[in-house]
Formats: structure tokens, sequence, C-alpha cells
């Protein structure tokens, strides 16, 4: 029983470690690379402006280049 706890907590803890690191060496998961945030900080002093606090549950992202661009 306690070598299974012990294998869970492992997993779980083992799970939260797969981010990249930018130059920064603050960690990044791979998909908030594409996330637009000049959009973001337009739309927050927007916000700001109006009183408006924002919580970004699906962040805009960059528009994908062409494939043969």
């Amino acid at each position: 029983m306690r070598l299974a706890f012990v294998l869970a907590a492992t997993l779980i803890a083992g799970g939260c470690a797969s981010t990249t690191e930018n130059a920064d060496n603050t960690p990044v998961s791979a998909g908030m690379r594409d996330v637009d945030q000049a959009k973001m900080q337009q739309v927050e002093d927007v916000a700001a402006r109006r009183g408006v606090r924002i919580q970004w549950v699906n962040p805009p992202r960059k528009p994908e280049q062409p494939a043969g661009g």
C-alpha cells in the first residue's frame, strides 16, 4: 500500500515537470510559445481602463504561417 502511494505521488509530481525553459529560465509549456502577447496586452489595457480584471482561460494564438511561405 505504501509503495503504491509513493509510486502515485512520483508519477503525479513527474507530470508537472514537463515544461521547457525559455531564455529567462522561466518554465513555459510547449503550447504557450505561440500565444499572441501583443493582442493580450491590448485587451488587458482596454479592460484596465474600464475597471475590468481579465483572467485568460484560452489566450489568443498567433496566426499560423502558410506552409509554402
